[in-house]
């Protein structure tokens, strides 16, 4: 019992001391409300109301400035040539290497997604105010640099040298911004919603080892020396704090500052959402290339410019005839639609209705179709579900990174490679060192004694193949130039090309196709139509010959029929490079 009054008497004397103060500092200064008259009940509410109430300025009149507990206080707390200094300083430039590692890395792989699912954008502006909420370099430096003025920290510590502060604290602004670039990167780059987070929180333990380190330097890990300068007295002094004007001002700079950051990052990741919105990053031109597939059975409709127009009938389709290059034209669902072009120029058809390949959000897929083909005669499906070739289910929204082999029917559900390249070069490379890079197409070279052909200079025309001669026969064909075809046109040494291809006209030789002018037939041709080398001819008939040049222009190996237009040689499958 006497222990507890004792105990009692001694709360009731410091109470009524802090009482006393409160009483004091009030009439001081010229406080209205008084506790030494009341009760002691009211006297105990009054008490615990102004304890509760403590304005803004008189809580951060409360809080002492002391210096971080962080690597980043030693490089001016310890001296240059010393273990601790070396420590924090080895720390700085680890943090910084690795962030510099991840900046170069992103920097040079500078691919944007074409698109991303809307839980990804979300993901990416929540992230930005995540990096905001966790980086604290930046308010620190100039926290500090604010108010901690050089005579404070003189009066305090003499041996402490301020500019040595001033570099520290920069060091701390850097470190700061320098996360915040590469938060920005990374987001502007990411395509899941999980990759988002672990980068961020990655980054964020990197700019934190400074602070890891230290606990662990006071906890004796890294000896006594760093124990020794991790515990000393700099770390548990408090720095007088400069007036309450200042600090205001301080206030107001730092909501300023994050203020400025939140805008710059939004800004920055706003621009890739704009133009991810827009399309701007998708492909405009793509080459595909369905390799030898062939269904023998496909039901097609007659192109409408032909007689027997709006009839459904029964071909073989060669899948390569709807190789070569595809056009970005319109949108589904959210993804480009690429449509075919023509084998002559890779300008689109004007008369043939093209191929087109599109990403469908039923089936999940990127599909390959054709308006006027089908599975079935009687098949009413259109547009996704009269695929003629699917991927492996997909969100992608960039072609070219769908993976794994495709679906492709030939009567039944079959699988085929299906390779598709841009057209964009960014180097010689890839243009396969044949040609030069200029504003991201190939242009192709013609020299030492060879010609180089295809969007990516793939193709090499030997000189000494411009003319070629038969086996047996000894029959002769050369390159067709577009000049013969009209000089009004064409001038200069353009060739005749389908399917990025030369084709070779028939010379002489052949004593079954000496053409004179008795002949009902064209001069024979050898044209390549994808996966194969075709030689034929076709019907002069009524023909002038400006529908026989617009004929070549539209040319398509499949809508043409090259296998009906009088073909009396074809080859093995080949690339014909």
């Amino acid at each position: 019992m006497a222990t507890e009054s004792s105990s009692a008497g001694a709360c009731l004397k410091m109470r009524s001391i802090y009482v006393s103060s409160l009483t004091d500092a009030e009439s001081q200064s010229g406080g209205a409300h008084r506790t030494s008259g009341l009760p002691p009940d009211q006297t105990d509410g009054v008490d615990h109301f102004n304890e509760n109430k403590v304005t803004a300025s008189e809580e951060e009149a409360l809080d002492p400035i002391q210096l971080p507990q962080s690597t980043h206080s030693l490089l001016f707390s310890e001296p240059v040539f010393s273990l601790p200094y070396g420590f924090a300083l080895g720390l700085f430039t680890m943090s910084t290497t690795c962030l510099v590692l991840v900046l170069v890395n992103n920097i040079n792989t500078n691919d944007f997604p074409a698109d991303v699912m809307p839980a990804v954008r979300t993901a990416q502006y929540l992230s930005i105010l995540i990096a905001l909420l966790m980086e604290e370099e930046i308010p620190t430096g100039l926290y500090l640099l604010r108010m901690i003025p050089r005579q404070s920290l003189r009066q305090k510590f003499p041996q402490m040298r301020y500019r040595k502060f001033i570099f520290s604290s920069m060091m701390r602004i850097f470190l700061g911004y320098f996360f915040l670039i590469n938060v920005l990167v990374v987001l502007r780059q990411a395509t899941e919603v999980i990759e988002i987070f672990y980068n961020v929180l990655a980054l964020e333990f990197v700019q934190q080892l400074d602070d890891i380190a230290f606990k662990l330097a006071k906890m004796d890990v890294f000896g006594k020396t760093m124990q020794r300068a991790c515990t000393a007295k700099c770390f548990r002094a408090e720095f007088e704090k400069k007036r309450l004007g200042t600090s205001r001002k301080l206030s107001i700079f730092l909501k300023a500052i994050y203020f400025f950051h939140l805008c710059a990052m939004f800004a920055g990741m706003l621009y890739v959402t704009v133009h991810q919105m827009r399309g701007d990053y998708h492909h405009d031109l793509i080459t595909v290339d369905f390799a030898n597939t062939i269904w023998e059975g496909a039901w097609v409709k007659v192109p409408s410019r032909l007689p027997s127009s709006q009839q459904y009938e029964e071909r073989t389709l060669v899948y390569s005839h709807f190789n070569g290059v595809y056009q970005k034209n319109g949108t589904h669902d959210g993804r480009p639609v690429y449509q075919e072009t023509r084998k002559f120029d890779r300008r689109p058809y004007e008369e043939i209705v093209p191929a087109e390949i599109k990403y469908c959000e039923d089936i999940s897929a990127w599909v390959f179709v054709h308006e006027d083909i089908r599975k079935l005669k009687s098949s009413k499906k259109t547009g996704c579900h009269n695929w003629l070739l699917r991927s492996s289910e997909t969100t992608e929204f960039d072609l070219l990174n769908v993976v794994g082999n495709w679906k492709v029917w030939i009567g039944v559900i079959g699988k085929a490679e299906v390779t598709i390249a841009t057209n964009v070069c960014k180097d010689e490379m890839d243009c396969n060192l044949n040609g030069q890079c200029r504003d991201g197409k190939c242009s192709c070279n013609h020299e030492d004694g060879a010609r180089y052909l295809g969007t990516h200079c793939e193709v090499r025309l030997r000189d000494a193949c411009g003319t070629i001669t038969g086996e047996v026969h000894n029959d002769t064909w050369t390159v067709t130039y577009l000049r013969s075809w009209s000089e009004d046109f064409w001038s200069g040494d353009e060739l005749y090309e389908e399917y990025s291809r030369p084709v070779y006209s028939y010379v002489a030789g052949h004593p079954d196709w000496d053409i004179n002018a008795a002949n009902e037939t064209s001069p024979p041709f050898l044209m390549y139509s994808g996966d194969r080398w075709f030689g034929g001819h076709v019907p002069k008939g009524n023909t002038t010959d400006e529908e026989a040049i617009w004929s070549a222009v539209e040319y398509h190996a499949f809508w043409s029929e090259i296998y009906k237009t009088s073909t009396f040689l074809v080859s093995d499958s080949t690339t014909g490079r």
